[in-house]
Formats: C-alpha cells, sequence, structure tokens
C-alpha cells in the first residue's frame, strides 16, 4: 500500500472517533482482558469531581477502567467475571483513619458484643445463651463500644441481673471505657470484697449500708483491675479471631484501617498479623502505628520497634505506618468523660515528648497524636512548632486525633505545619454526657467539622473502636451527617454538619491522604488499588435514619472478593492482590 494511502485511511480513523465515546481510544491500549468487571451499577467514584460511573474494570487488583457499559465490553474477554449489579450503589472501600483493630481482633471471639444490642433484655438473653453453652466457671466477657442510652431500658444490667442469667460464671460487662459491672462469680475470681480499697483514679461501687460491692466498677483503673485478671485468650484461636472481626469491618464495607497502639497488642500477634498477610489471609489493609508499653524509657522502646518492625513484611496489606497515639504519660488527655477540661502537661513530660518529636523529625516518620482537648493540641504543638524551626518536618505526616472542641486557631496551626486531622463519633455515644459535663453551648460545636472543612485542612473520619466506641462506619457516616446520638438527641448545631459527600470524602480520600496513601486508594479512579463496597441502600438518597443499617453486599480488597452475602453470595473469595 503506498505511504499516503496508508496515512490517509489512519486519518479517516482517527477523525471518525472524535466526538464518540473516548472509551474507544484508551481500549487501544487494553492488552488482556480483565479479571472482575462489574455493570449496571452507580459507581460513585470520589474522584475530584465526584463523578457517577456505571461499571468498572479491575485487573491485577487494581482499577483497570471506570466508565460505561461500552467500556466494559471493552475489557470483557473469556476469563473475565462480570457482575450485574443490579442498580446498586458502590462506593470506595471505607478507611477508618483510627481504630484499634488488632487488640480487639485478638480477643473478638472470646467475647460477646452488644453494639448492634437495642435492649437491655436482649443483652442478658445472649449472656444466657453463652452460659449454657460453655463450662462453668468459664469467663463470659462482654466488650465496650456501647452505652446504656442506646437500650429501651436507658441502663447497664445489674449485679443481681447478672447474677440471675449466668450465676455458675464469672460475667464482666463492659460499657465504652467508663465503667463495668461484675456479677457475685467475678467479683470473688478478681478478689474484689468489702475490704477491698478504691484504686486511684477509681471507684468499687458499694451498698451504703452494707458496703457490700455492687459489682459497679467506676472509671478506667477500677475496670482495668478487674479485666486484667481476665485469663487472656488462647494464642491457637487468635488467627481465627482475627479473621472474624476483620470480616465483620468488611460486612460494613471497610476495607483499610489505621490501626492505633494500646498495650493489649504484643509484638508476638504483631507478627501473627504479618504472617496473615504474607500468606494472603488479610481481608483488610492494616496501616499499624505503634506506642510504647512501658512509661519508662519511651524512646528508647520507640527506637527498638522500629527496629522490630523490619523484620515483619511491609507490603499493601499489611505496613508500619509510624507512631501514635500516646506516645508519653502524661500527654494523653483520655476522652471528655475521663477529663472534661483537658490536662497540663508537667515539664518532664514535656521534655520526653520534645525528644520523641527530634526523633520524628531526624528519621522521617509519621506520628499520630492523640488529643481530645484543643487545650492539649495546643501545648503539643508548641513543641512541634519549635522542633520543625530546628528539623522541618518534610517528609511525614503529622496526624492529631479526636480534638474535640479544636479553635479555628489550633486548626490553622495543624494546618501550617502540613498535618491533618482525623475525626471521630465517639459523640454518637457520649453527646448527652458531653452536654451535661461541657454545657450545652461548648457541646453543640463539638467536634467544629464545617470550620474544619472550610479551613482547607486534611480531613479524614473513623470510629475509635472498638472499646471507646461503636466501630460502625456506618453509625459514623450518619453522625457527620446529622450530629445526633444513638438515643436519637441532636447534639451538634446544624451549621458544623457536613454534607453526605464531604462525610464519604472523609472517610475514604481524606483518611487515605493521613497515611500517604491518596494516590493510591481512596477513590474509584484508573490505577488506583481496587478496593470496594457494594451496599444495600444508596447512601446518598436514602433517608438520614437508614444510613446507619446500611451494609455492604459485596466487598473487595485489591480486586479480590473478602465478603459476599445477598445476591453475591455465591461470588465467594480468592487470593489476595
Amino acid at each position: 500500500m503506498p505511504q499516503r494511502v496508508f496515512f490517509l485511511l489512519l486519518a479517516v480513523v482517527l477523525v471518525s472517533c472524535v466526538g464518540h465515546e473516548p472509551d474507544f481510544a484508551r481500549s487501544l491500549a487494553v492488552r488482556s482482558p480483565a479479571d472482575l468487571v462489574l455493570i449496571n451499577g452507580k459507581i460513585v467514584t470520589v474522584d475530584p469531581k465526584f463523578a457517577i460511573h456505571r461499571t468498572l474494570a479491575i485487573k491485577d487488583g487494581h482499577f483497570a477502567a471506570v466508565g460505561t457499559e461500552r467500556e466494559a465490553r471493552l475489557w470483557t474477554g473469556p476469563g473475565t467475571r462480570v457482575v450485574n449489579l443490579g442498580g446498586r450503589t458502590v462506593i470506595p472501600g471505607l478507611i477508618d483513619s483510627h481504630i484499634h483493630a488488632s487488640v480487639a481482633g485478638s480477643t473478638w471471639d472470646f467475647e460477646l458484643h452488644w453494639e448492634f444490642t437495642r435492649s437491655l433484655a436482649d443483652g442478658l438473653k445472649q449472656i444466657a445463651s453463652t452460659a449454657k453453652s460453655q463450662p462453668a466457671g468459664q469467663w463470659i466477657v462482654v466488650g465496650g463500644g456501647w452505652v446504656p442510652s442506646q437500650f429501651i431500658e436507658r441502663r447497664p444490667p445489674t449485679r443481681a441481673e447478672l447474677d440471675a442469667v449466668a450465676p455458675k460464671h464469672p460475667v464482666y460487662v463492659q460499657y465504652l471505657r467508663q465503667a463495668a459491672v461484675l456479677n457475685s462469680a467475678a467479683l470473688a475470681a478478681v478478689g474484689i470484697d468489702r475490704q477491698t480499697p478504691d484504686p486511684p483514679g477509681g471507684r468499687f461501687g458499694r451498698n451504703p449500708t452494707t458496703g457490700e460491692p455492687t459489682g459497679v466498677l467506676q472509671g478506667m483503673s477500677a475496670w482495668e483491675y478487674a479485666y486484667n485478671k481476665i485469663p487472656a485468650p488462647s494464642f491457637d484461636g487468635m488467627w481465627q479471631s482475627f479473621r472474624d472481626c476483620f470480616r465483620e469491618l468488611n460486612r460494613l464495607g471497610v476495607t483499610s484501617v489505621d490501626d492505633l497502639h494500646t498495650s493489649g497488642i504484643t509484638f508476638a500477634q504483631r507478627r501473627l498479623l504479618a504472617e496473615m498477610a504474607r500468606s494472603g489471609q488479610l481481608t483488610l489493609r492494616l496501616n499499624y502505628y505503634v506506642a510504647p508499653n512501658d512509661p519508662e524509657d519511651e524512646l528508647e522502646q520507640l527506637r527498638r520497634a522500629a527496629s522490630e518492625v523490619k523484620q515483619l513484611v511491609n507490603n499493601d496489606m499489611f505496613r508500619f505506618a509510624g507512631f501514635g497515639e500516646t506516645l508519653i504519660r502524661g500527654t494523653g488527655d483520655g476522652d471528655v468523660l475521663s477529663n472534661p477540661q483537658g490536662i497540663t502537661i508537667q515539664p518532664a513530660a514535656k521534655e520526653k515528648f520534645r525528644k520523641l518529636v527530634r526523633f520524628f523529625a531526624e528519621e522521617g516518620y509519621n506520628f499520630h497524636l492523640h488529643a481530645t482537648h484543643d487545650k492539649t493540641a495546643r501545648q503539643l504543638l508548641d513543641i512541634i512548632e519549635e522542633m520543625n524551626r530546628e528539623v522541618p518536618f518534610s517528609r511525614q505526616r503529622i496526624v492529631f486525633a479526636h480534638l474535640e472542641d479544636a479553635t479555628p486557631e489550633t486548626i490553622a496551626r495543624i494546618k501550617k505545619l502540613g498535618g491533618g486531622i482525623s475525626v471521630q463519633d465517639r459523640m454518637v455515644l457520649t453527646g448527652e454526657l458531653n452536654v451535661e459535663l461541657w454545657g450545652e453551648p461548648k457541646a453543640r460545636n463539638a467536634p467544629p467539622l464545617r470550620t474544619m472543612i472550610d479551613s482547607g485542612v486534611p480531613l479524614g473520619a473513623g470510629t475509635d473502636g472498638f472499646r471507646s466506641a461503636n466501630y460502625s462506619p456506618m453509625l459514623s457516616l450518619w453522625w457527620l451527617v446529622t450530629g445526633k446520638t444513638v438515643a436519637g438527641t441532636s447534639i451538634r448545631d446544624r451549621s458544623q454538619n457536613v454534607s453526605r459527600e464531604e462525610a464519604l470524602r472523609m472517610y475514604t480520600i481524606g483518611s487515605a491522604w493521613l497515611t500517604f496513601d491518596e494516590a493510591r486508594k481512596g477513590s474509584i479512579e484508573v490505577g488506583k488499588l481496587a478496593d470496594l463496597a457494594v451496599l444495600n441502600a444508596d447512601y446518598l438518597t436514602v433517608p438520614d435514619d437508614q444510613i446507619p443499617k446500611i451494609e455492604s453486599l459485596l466487598t473487595i480488597v485489591g480486586g479480590r472478593v473478602v465478603y459476599a452475602a445477598g445476591p453475591f453470595a455465591q461470588l465467594g473469595t480468592g487470593k489476595s492482590r
């Protein structure tokens, strides 16, 4: 063919593409079919334009295409699995930017869970049923993550009620990190009687006439006195316990977590998680932070930890993210219930924190700090800003968590440092108590979500589950949008609420930013990790009170189905990528 004729024909082909679907041009680059194609859906991409499409294609664990039915056909081949979504809504996999997933997972299968229980009567039935199925003398534990105000009875159980349903089993029932109730067998097992003195900062409830313990342990030091004496779960069963806990998060559309350290997690448990990641058994991406387990020599502990984590696998499923959240004793301010007004950090603690911050600055480590109160955050920022002038923070992300009474000035300081904020929905459970402790004017502005968004500071979202709060991201999204508590009380002023789009951005691309992952996950865009959830209802359009009831019908992490229910139950699971 003469060269002139060839180029003339080529020009005709190219011109014919002009004004038609751009997918054709993109399809020229397709070298092999996709592994999975989802069609006939409402694909909420959470890209910069918040675009909504009908189909997407996944190949090698990443999004290969997002667009129209035509593009889906171009990516479909003999080996492609095609799933018709039936018009259902798809969102990027949710990222909880502040949760204690590892420590919760280590005990998940050995505890009862009341997060979604709506009556005390039902909770007591769960305990009675468990008592019938396990040997006498075996502990029955209900973890935190719930509050009495979610029950129609509006109260916790009593010692007598726990005795009635499980007289031969020690029973421990904790709500939030506020209090616990024990039955008679549990009180005897941990050694609490009339003569037992109250621990510092805590209180053992007693009958005012007889002095007999009521079973109520008020304050962290009081319930820890009992909880720390409960036999630890078998390490042999921990693998399955982690899997069951993480699949519960998958059920709610969670595909990634920023896992904050607590003293309950050991290096051996972290090594087990690393092995799960290496063998493809993790069903969510776990970015973990490390903190000291002992209040002495914190800097040396973190130096050792930085060396130890190098022994572990470090990949897209299991990754060391940095240090956090409470790094020096005396710098953490608890929550509003335990510490309503914040703390004054003492000079010795400030000096220790200053040394840690220098270590982070020099080595380039991210750090994620607990600061419930603006007062606490201001003191920590003073030290961070001072260090930034000496050793500029240029390689890390600095995150402040909670900040329930943050002022515009503190928000601006965090933004100027190049840092971000992770907001949790703890007040969805404690809003009424916050009003009592703070007064209505302050509580109605907490947290100042609109002020944060309008400031432009990077903003992620999470739950602070599992002890301090309910772990459901859908309950959290509802709270971000409405400002209501589980008891139905509207606390936050409407002027500080956010839209559903803004809330979803916080829970996806916003949370991804906090760990340098905004270019890799957090939205449904070509080239990003294929993490998504197909919902049982349209998050963008259902009535507000239906948002907490939303669940995932199909959760995918890196192109692998990790949770499937309802019409998609037959899809099963595959290997992680």
